[in-house]
C-alpha cells in the first residue's frame, strides 16, 4: 500500500474529539473536506477539496465503470452510494460490478476486462489484492483507460489517482487509543487480532497501522487470524479464539468481527471481560458502541471519500487532476463521543440498496 500518514504525530489529540472532518455537511455543500494529499507536482499535507461539481456538470456524459470485492458490507454500500450521488450531480453514467467476494480476483479482473470493451471510459477499482491487479493495470494504462485506485489499495504505479480512506490510519487510531489506555509500564493486556482476508491491501494496511499504534505500550497481540469478511467466518474465528484463549482483555479488528463478536461474548457471559474494538463502522457498530457492547470504533468519512473517487475518475478524464493521492481523514469515538458522530458522512442512508447501473 502506497501513501503515509501526514499527522501521524496528532493522531493521539485528536482521538476523543467527537466531530468528524466534514461532518455536519449535506449532499449539496459537502465540500470543501479537509484532506491529506499529494498534489500533481508532488507536495505533500493537507488541503481543502473542492469537487468539479461544484462548478457544474461534466464536460460530457462519461461512462464509469466501478468495481467492489463484494457488495454485501454496509462500507462497500456506502461506497457505492457517494459514488452515484456524485455521478448524478456530474452528469456521468455509473456501471458497478460485484465480483463475489476476496476468493474471486480472476472475476473481478474479468468484470474489469468486460465493462472496459463494452465501452467505460475509465475504472474505479476497490482491488480484491494489492498485488493480484498489476498486469490488468498496466494495459488499462496501454489502452489509455484510467484507474482509480479505491479504497483499498494498490501497490502498482499504473493508477491515474489513488482515493483512500487510509486503512493504515485507521488502524493506527485504533491501536493508539488502547496504548493510551494502557501505556508502558502498566499491567500487561492481551488482545486478539483479526483484521480481514489476507493480501488484501487495506488488510495489509490494517495490520501494520495497528501494530505501530500500539508499539511501546502494555498491549500484547497474542494470535492474529485472517479470514474473509462474512459474519459466519469472523464467528467461526471469534469462537476458535476462545477456545484457545481464556485471558483475553480485547479482540480488535474490522466491524463485521466486532458485530460477530457481540452475541458470542453475551452467550458465554464474558462480554463485561473481553472488549472490542472495530477499525471501521457499520450501522451495527455503531449501535454497539452507542450501548457499550464495541468499546470504540473508527468512523472514516466513507461516502465522502466515494464521491472523491468519482471526482478524480472524472477529473482524470478531462486532464484536470489536482491530487495524485488523496486520504480522508476520520476519528476514533467511543459510547460517550457517538451521539454526536454524522452518520451521513460515513454511512448511506438506511433505505439505500445498490445501484448498479445508473444512467444520467
Amino acid at each position: 500500500m502506497t501513501g503515509i500518514s501526514t499527522y501521524r504525530c496528532c493522531v493521539l489529540a485528536g482521538l476523543l474529539t467527537t466531530a468528524l472532518s466534514g461532518a455536519s455537511l449535506a449532499a449539496d455543500d459537502w465540500y470543501p473536506l479537509t484532506v491529506n494529499a499529494t498534489k500533481v507536482d508532488g507536495s505533500k499535507g493537507q488541503f481543502d477539496y473542492i469537487p468539479l461539481s461544484a462548478s457544474g456538470k461534466a464536460s460530457k456524459k462519461w461512462s464509469i465503470c466501478s468495481s467492489f470485492p463484494h457488495l454485501k458490507d454496509p462500507v462497500f454500500v456506502s461506497v457505492n452510494y457517494g459514488m452515484v450521488e456524485e455521478a448524478r450531480r456530474l452528469g456521468v453514467d455509473l456501471k458497478t460490478y460485484d465480483a463475489g467476494g476476496y476468493g474471486a480476483l480472476a472475476n473481478q479482473i474479468s468484470q474489469i476486462e468486460n465493462c472496459v470493451a463494452a465501452g467505460a471510459d475509465a475504472v474505479i477499482m476497490v482491488a480484491i489484492a494489492e498485488d493480484g491487479m498489476n498486469n490488468l493495470l498496466m494495459e488499462l494504462k496501454e489502452k489509455g483507460i484510467p484507474v482509480i485506485d479505491a479504497f483499498n489499495g494498490v501497490n502498482s504505479p499504473n493508477v491515474a489517482a489513488r482515493v483512500l480512506t487510509n486503512p493504515r490510519d485507521q488502524g493506527f487510531r485504533a491501536g493508539e487509543y488502547l496504548a493510551a489506555q494502557h501505556p508502558a509500564g502498566t499491567q500487561e493486556v492481551k488482545v486478539a487480532w483479526l483484521p480481514g482476508p489476507a493480501g488484501a491491501g487495506f488488510v495489509t494496511a490494517f495490520d501494520d497501522g495497528f501494530k505501530a499504534g500500539i508499539a511501546g505500550s502494555a498491549v500484547t497481540i497474542v494470535e492474529t487470524k485472517n479470514g474473509d469478511l462474512g459474519k459466519e467466518i469472523q464467528s467461526t474465528l471469534v469462537e476458535d479464539i476462545l477456545q484457545t484463549h481464556d485471558d483475553l482483555d480485547y479482540i480488535a479488528g474490522t466491524a463485521v468481527m466486532a458485530e460477530a463478536a457481540v452475541p458470542i461474548l453475551k452467550a458465554r457471559g464474558i462480554a463485561d471481560k473481553i472488549k472490542l474494538v472495530s477499525v471501521y463502522t457499520t450501522p451495527g457498530v455503531y449501535e454497539y458502541v452507542k450501548n457499550g457492547d464495541v468499546e470504540i470504533a473508527d468512523g472514516s468519512t466513507v461516502t465522502l471519500t466515494a464521491r472523491i473517487m468519482l471526482d478524480e475518475a472524472v477529473r482524470a478524464l478531462e486532464d484536470k487532476i489536482e491530487y495524485t493521492e488523496v486520504y480522508t481523514i476520520g476519528k476514533v469515538y467511543t459510547t460517550e463521543s457517538a451521539g454526536s458522530l454524522d452518520l451521513e458522512t460515513i454511512l448511506a442512508p438506511a433505505d439505500f440498496a445498490p445501484v448498479f447501473n445508473l444512467s444520467n
